[in-house]
């Protein structure tokens, strides 16, 4: 058995505090039952609703976290990490976040505790895009794009095709889109490195299916049921 208020934030309805607002609302029901204690126990098999829509246990939970600049991607380090962002999220649960962004990166980040799905959204087996905005000091020259498709030499070898495109340009400065299906150590910073470029900023905008609309910097928020079920289907699962 289960509570209540852990059943709806696990099927997407929000944090632990916005779906104890919403069973407090009375708009939640338990086998044609309104219930309105957070506590109340799911069994399995039972029918729970909100306002009269079906609402199915998931297994894991996930979240889309907009990692702000200052953050380490880590479960626990001496310096602030992702987790400390998950207000209102139990820290019982067995989260990690998925891949890595660097501590003076942003952007979006998958907060899971599904290591199967972790493990092959990461894998470049899979080819998952990942996309970024990446602005580099100086300006950067449309011949050097090809590079991208062709792979980039790095210390422990080529980068997979990768795509690239000049999005603005300011003076000393050059915004560029950049999709990645791999994800290596520090790989952006080092790809632009080997082409004679230093990285200023770098925000993260897409992972697989899920973009940062209507999230800003420190926010997060449940996957729904159609965003679980995009990511599980472009891994194979």
């Amino acid at each position: 058995m289960i509570r209540l208020d852990q059943f709806l934030s696990r099927a997407g309805w929000g944090s632990r505090k916005e779906v104890k607002r919403l069973i407090r609302s009375g708009v939640v029901s338990v086998n044609g039952r309104m219930v309105r204690e957070a506590a109340f126990k799911v069994a399995p098999g039972d029918r729970v609703e909100v306002s009269g829509k079906p609402v199915s246990f998931q297994e894991h939970r996930y979240f889309l976290l907009y990692k702000p600049r200052g953050y380490v991607t880590s479960t626990r380090d001496r310096l602030p990490t992702v987790m400390e962002l998950l207000v209102g999220v139990s820290r019982t649960e067995k989260l990690f976040p998925v891949g890595r962004l660097d501590r003076d990166a942003e952007g979006a980040l998958l907060v899971t505790d599904d290591g199967q799905l972790a493990h092959r959204l990461t894998h470049p087996k899979w080819k998952v895009p990942k996309v970024y905005l990446v602005e580099v000091e100086g300006e950067f020259s449309e011949e050097l794009l090809p590079q991208f498709e062709e792979g980039i030499e790095l210390s422990e070898g080529k980068t997979r095709p990768a795509r690239a495109r000049i999005v603005s340009r300011k003076e000393n400065a050059t915004l560029l889109e950049v999709i990645l299906k791999e994800g290596r150590y520090h790989q952006i910073k080092r790809m632009f490195r080997a082409l004679g470029f230093r990285v200023l900023n770098l925000k993260r905008v897409r992972f697989g299916p899920l973009t940062l609309e209507g999230l800003l910097p420190g926010e997060f928020r449940a996957l729904n049921e159609e965003e679980i079920s995009a990511l599980r289907q472009a891994v194979g699962l």
